[in-house]
């Protein structure tokens, strides 16, 4: 493609990135990453607790006696994000014939290449999953490039990388609009305030995209409320309840009453710092990010205000759809190489919030909780394919919008100072024309929302 970067130039630029990606912080992944993005957050207590077991059907995912394998890689199933995630997954593979194969990784980054390089070695069909550090989606990209495996690999993505920098066989990638549904929960934060007071903004892991992006939707919806003031700068939780307790306790204890809400970057950190909130008595509106099942029931229980979701089931779900299609035949366009969705908005009374949150769809939390995590999802996940349901009737069942340049920078935190020596991005990305064709036919295509 024009514009396209060797994989040598790239490679050896990533090998710096590379040496510096660690496993230090990861064992709070759970879509929202220490050294990554993240589409979803953790819903658990933060701990990994993972043992590294494959959670296949038993398969070991050759092809050998003909049948079609599949592999989708997940942190831990310590979780309700995780967990939705292999939901989503399990359906939608067992809708299009292939055999599962569910492998943790702890979030380490060596683990999760050994298990797909295994995969790939066993004929896997397709592999689905997120990277857990910028510099490994590369790495793992080119794994599925050099065997001829296809798979998506979203959420994260190394700065200055896109799909079409790895070869054909890296699907698509998407990601949550962290910017979004930052400021969605943000602005229903300061209306729950009444438009005024000082809230505790405790963010995520430093660094990564979802933390920057969500700081970002935050500081948005701020300009909009000149009496909302952020009671001291914000401090990182790292996505894990126990450190955002201790964060929330150095706040009570500078500002004790004077603290009017709460904003959690995701939900593990809007509970944690809520119990510590309880603990003193200190009862102001509380917003968190990933709609989890421990999320969830607070909101049920009127401890918290509301939550974003992370839409695990789904993106593992258009995950496999997409491979699906590539194994038949279907390319997706240059456009839909790099994608955005938007989630929705989980409350307790929708009426109330619907004329407040313009940017995403407002749901009641109690359905949301039932169509989860009971049950089958309501997702028709073949319906999500272009090859099984038709050129003119495929529905990705969610707001979709290609990324152009300026949405990869706003979203993943691209920056020119960082843009490697003699790299050229695709030109796809600043095509206007390409863009509006895509944004117009996925909203033409969305015609059916499960999630109501």
């Amino acid at each position: 493609m024009s514009g396209q970067q060797s994989p040598d130039t790239r490679r050896s630029f990533v090998s710096k990135l590379a040496g510096t990606a660690g496993v230090a912080g990861m064992a709070s992944l759970a879509g929202c990453n220490s050294t990554s993005g993240g589409g979803g957050g953790d819903g658990g207590d933060g701990s990994d607790g993972s043992d590294g077991s494959d959670g296949s059907d038993g398969s070991s995912g050759d092809g050998g006696d003909g049948s079609l394998t599949s592999m989708g890689s997940i942190a831990n199933r310590n979780n309700s994000y995780w967990l939705s995630w292999e939901k989503g997954y399990l359906e939608a593979a067992e809708a299009f014939g292939y055999e599962t194969n569910v492998q943790t990784n702890n979030g380490e980054v060596s683990t999760q290449k050994q298990q797909f390089d295994t995969a790939v070695s066993n004929d896997a069909d397709f592999i689905v999953g997120q990277t857990y550090t910028n510099a490994a989606a590369i790495s793992l990209a080119e794994t599925l490039r050099d065997s001829g495996v296809p798979g998506v690999l979203a959420v994260t993505i190394a700065d200055w990388y896109v799909p079409q920098d790895a070869g054909k066989e890296y699907v698509t990638f998407f990601t949550p609009h962290f910017v979004n549904h930052a400021y969605s929960a943000a602005k229903m934060l300061f209306e729950a305030m009444d438009g005024s007071g000082k809230f505790v903004h405790i963010e995520g892991n430093r660094g990564t995209a979802p933390n920057i992006g969500r700081n970002k939707g935050v500081d948005l919806a701020m300009q909009e409320y000149p009496d909302i003031e952020m009671a001291g700068p914000r401090q990182p939780g790292n996505f894990i309840r126990s450190d955002a307790r201790s964060v929330m306790n150095d706040k009570v204890s500078q500002f004790g009453d004077d603290i009017d809400g709460f904003f959690g970057q995701n939900d593990a950190v809007a509970l944690g710092g809520l119990t510590i909130l309880e603990e003193n008595d200190i009862d102001v509106p509380v917003v968190g990010i990933d709609a989890s099942e421990p999320g969830l029931a607070a909101i049920a229980e009127d401890r918290m205000t509301g939550t974003v979701s992370g839409m695990g089931p789904w993106q593992a779900g258009w995950s496999v759809a997409k491979c699906h299609d590539y194994i038949n035949g279907h390319e997706v366009s240059g456009a839909e190489k790099m994608m955005s969705f938007n989630a929705p908005v989980c409350v307790k009374n929708p009426s109330e919030w619907e004329d407040v949150i313009d940017r995403l769809p407002v749901v009641d939390a109690a359905d949301y909780n039932e169509a989860i995590f009971s049950g089958e999802t309501p997702y028709d996940w073949k319906k999500m394919s272009v090859v099984e349901a038709g050129e003119d009737a495929w529905d990705p069942q969610i707001d979709m919008s290609p990324m152009n340049l300026a949405d990869i920078k706003e979203v993943l935190d691209w920056s020119d100072d960082e843009k490697p020596s003699g790299y050229s991005l695709p030109d796809v990305y600043t095509d206007d024309a390409q863009q509006e064709e895509i944004t117009t036919l996925y909203e033409e295509q969305f015609q059916t929302n499960p999630l109501g």
